[in-house]
């Protein structure tokens, strides 16, 4: 972990609700696992705000790429606000990221949030590798899922909306009894009940969840410090109680319990 700073070299809007940016980031490429976050200042030094979290990709080149959607937190809002050429002061790689896939083949992807870049950066190093690589999205529209035409041609699609506007009609979720089936690991990133119902079909589909099929990324809105002094991040396992930013946020959901 060290205090540095990564230049915005790039700045693209890929859909109508997503931004592409690009950094450069020497220091900091070639040592971040996706899954690990950066605290980065989202103001001047005169701010009042906290340091938001934020989870980058690597993509070579000792660069970081990160997927924005508009947010109406202002840190974040700054954050996207931010022009190319602009530096912005981070502290990092922070936390446990997705451990890499071993004598695996077929990796499944899964999301019914926004916080995409782990997932993306998991999907490369697992192309990188030869592996097959399923990616299956929920949202309420298809407006609002990261866009197909982003995605490399080798990695199969699935999604699933609210509406009916992409893929299955109804909740990614749905889709689980066969995609379990065929997945060797899982990789998640969203919200607590995607990870619930995870855990659920799992252990009906599969007769049991084992060790080192089934992660799933745990992030709080914020983590104010990062090195875990603040204890606000706490979280009871299976061994114990752990802290989000130093012993994830990435861990083996068969190590959580279903009520966190």
């Amino acid at each position: 972990m060290k205090q540095t700073q990564i230049t915005l070299i790039q700045k693209e809007s890929i859909a109508p609700a997503w931004w592409h940016l690009t950094m450069t980031a020497p220091d900091l490429a070639d040592r971040l696992i996706p899954g690990q976050f950066l605290l980065v200042r989202c103001a001047d030094l005169f701010s009042c705000y906290l340091r938001r979290p934020i989870f980058p990709s690597p993509m070579g080149n000792d660069c970081l790429s990160l997927r924005l959607r508009p947010d109406p937190d202002p840190g974040m809002a700054w954050l996207l606000s931010r022009q190319i050429g602009d530096v912005l002061d981070v502290i990092g790689p922070l936390g446990k990221g997705f451990p890499l896939p071993q004598e695996k083949r077929n990796i499944l992807l899964i999301s019914d949030g926004f916080r995409l870049d782990p997932l993306l950066g998991q999907m490369n190093h697992a192309l990188s590798e030869n592996l097959s690589v399923t990616l299956a999205l929920g949202g309420s529209r298809a407006a609002n899922l990261y866009p197909l035409n982003s995605l490399p041609s080798a990695v199969e699609f699935q999604a699933a909306t609210l509406d009916g506007s992409l893929g299955h009609r109804g909740l990614v979720t749905d889709l689980l009894p066969d995609l379990l089936v065929w997945a060797d690991v899982v990789y998640a990133t969203g919200s607590t009940s995607l990870y619930h119902s995870l855990k659920i079909q799992t252990e009906r589909v599969r007769f049991g969840l084992v060790k080192d099929f089934l992660y799933g990324l745990l992030s709080p809105p914020l983590h104010p410090c990062g090195v875990g002094s603040c204890l606000a991040c706490s979280l009871e396992t299976a061994a114990g109680l752990k802290l989000i930013c130093l012993d994830g946020p990435v861990f083996d959901l068969s190590e959580i319990g279903n009520n966190d």
